[in-house]
């Protein structure tokens, strides 16, 4: 008896939430102006069809579309501190520091014995009236686990374009010690 009803039930809604087009809607033809201009626009690009233009962030903008991100740029560079890589570090900087001691995130720069390394960011921050902006900070929190413990840090890197607008290179950093 209730599967009855319940089948009924899935009939009569089944019924109701479909909606066919009335035979009039389907005998008028669309109107000439509309079939022209999307025969043009097929003419003019025949993959506009199934290829749709990125999305593109106004903040972003200084470089270019398919350029590397300020997050990529930082992730790579945390990538290569923890490498060691002196030459990858010194290229993600527009002027690199000539002593690491004096580096604006020398406290990261100089741990000892870094085994791990973790940088979290929130969403860049324009840090000029330029449109699009072309000095961006970006939030950071870091954790650095080393033979003598973990360290924590938090503060921004601003970043700003590359000369070839492929992408950003780190400007300034400011990096404090977080106790836990």
């Amino acid at each position: 008896m209730r599967s009855a009803m319940l089948l009924m039930m899935t009939v009569t809604l089944l019924g109701c939430s479909r909606q066919t087009p009335s035979d009039d809607a389907a005998a008028v033809p669309p109107p000439a102006e509309a079939q022209a201009a999307d025969a043009g626009r097929r003419a003019a690009s025949p993959d506009a069809a199934t290829v749709a233009s990125p999305a593109i962030d106004p903040l972003y903008g200084a470089v270019a579309a398919d350029g590397e991100t300020p997050s990529r740029l930082l992730n790579r560079y945390v990538l290569d501190l923890l490498n060691r890589n002196k030459a990858g570090i010194d290229a993600a900087w527009a002027i690199a520091p000539p002593d690491a001691r004096r580096a604006d995130d020398a406290a990261l720069r100089l741990l000892p014995d870094v085994r791990n390394l973790r940088l979290d960011s929130d969403p860049a921050v324009p840090r000029d009236q330029q449109q699009p902006p072309r000095l961006l900070e970006v939030p950071v929190r870091i954790r650095a686990s080393t033979g003598e413990g973990v360290f924590r840090y938090h503060g921004w890197y601003r970043v700003q374009p590359r000369a070839d607008g492929q992408g950003w290179q780190i400007q300034s950093a400011q990096l404090q010690p977080t106790l836990d």
